[in-house]
């Protein structure tokens, strides 16, 4: 009975699996690359407009400028109160739009960077599962094997997981 089933449909399967996830993950890699250079361009943007403006201590503002650590910014100028008293009603609530596109930004490159790291954690253990699979399926095991298709039906699933990983980090990539 098992002459007639081809143990090649496992192994295109796995081979498609891991190929697939392969290629799509290293596309969204690149989005996701380019999406992160942008906000962080936008980051420093609304930092820069922050910090000449900002209450807080313009030295150590001035030394989180030049290390990029634009979280401790956000900490500085909030403990600060957020409104300058030397400047107007007008100036303030213009710094403090800047500053709320500042925490924006922020926030979404952090979800963008968990998101990232969640595919690249699913993605890696599919793909070597896949091709771990491939021959555990073809020498060691007979097609109708109820552990060749609980094999073939976790790479299915796990490949299925990577996919929803993926459409939630597409989903922080193209948020504004």
């Amino acid at each position: 009975m098992d002459a007639d089933f081809d143990h090649s449909v496992y192994f295109y399967t796995y081979s498609t699996i891991a190929q697939v996830l392969a290629a799509v993950f290293s596309i969204l890699v690149a989005a996701v690359v380019f999406r992160i250079q942008e906000i962080a361009s936008r980051v420093s943007h609304f930092a820069r407009q922050v910090i000449a403006s900002s209450p807080a201590d313009p030295r150590r503002l001035k030394q989180i400028e030049a290390r990029g650590q634009w979280h401790e910014l956000v900490s500085l100028h909030a403990g600060a109160n957020q409104v300058n008293p030397a400047l107007s009603r007008e100036e303030n609530e213009v710094l403090d739009l800047h500053f709320q596109h500042l925490r924006h930004s922020l926030l979404l490159m952090d979800r963008i960077r968990q998101a990232l790291f969640a595919s690249l954690y699913a993605t890696g253990p599919a793909i070597l599962g896949a091709i771990a699979a491939m021959p555990i399926t073809h020498f060691f095991l007979a097609p109708r094997s109820p552990i060749a298709v609980a094999l073939l039906t976790a790479s299915i699933l796990s490949a299925a997981y990577c996919l929803w990983n993926y459409f939630r980090l597409m989903l922080n990539v193209f948020e504004n």
